[in-house]
């Protein structure tokens, strides 16, 4: 094969893996929904705190370590329990399904009578992951070929198809180890 063919051969392929590439870029990330919303009392007696987005907020009543960035503010107000001499505020940062996240607050020392989550700078929310590659190769020996792989947890499984320069076709199968 002369060296002209080889080079159209090597610009096809770097044409068709510049677009691939291209068309399968990941998206930029998503922020959550900060928009306003109520605070919900649940059956437990749990509150999901009312949210109430401030870009430029006050700032905090406490020192922020140095190099910190505050991304919330959380303030509850707990009505202790009659024989409770000290109150413990249990408080969960959840996604909900329409990427929004939500403070819970419960107290088993008393009843959380209000709940305010202020998010001051939306977080980033993860991208869903992508298990399958797919692609084409280009052998020394001048073969070309297609390959699909998979993710399984830690493993990668693959599938490779090549045409031999004798015309014949090559199939391959690869499993690995992701670390």
């Amino acid at each position: 094969m002369s060296t002209l063919r080889w080079l159209e051969i090597v610009g096809v392929l770097a044409i068709v893996a510049a677009v691939l590439a291209w068309a399968l870029w990941p998206p930029a990330p998503v922020h959550e929904i900060v928009t306003p919303a109520p605070q919900v009392r649940q059956a437990d007696g749990s509150v999901i705190a009312q949210r109430a987005p401030d870009p430029k907020p006050a700032p905090p009543r406490h020192v922020l370590p140095k190099g910190a960035v505050e991304e919330r503010r959380e303030s509850i107000v707990v009505a202790p329990a009659p024989a409770a001499s000290s109150v413990e505020v249990d408080l969960s940062l959840v996604r909900m399904p329409d990427n929004g996240r939500r403070v819970i607050a419960s107290s088993p020392d008393g009843t959380v009578v209000s709940a305010l989550d202020i998010p001051i700078e939306p977080g980033l929310v993860p991208l869903p992951p992508k298990p399958w590659a797919a692609g084409l190769s280009y052998g020394t020996d001048h073969s070309v070929g297609v390959w699909i792989d998979r993710d399984v947890g830690k493993l990668v499984l693959g599938a490779q198809l090549a045409r031999q320069q004798d015309g014949r076709v090559q199939a391959q199968l690869r499993a690995g180890v992701r670390f």
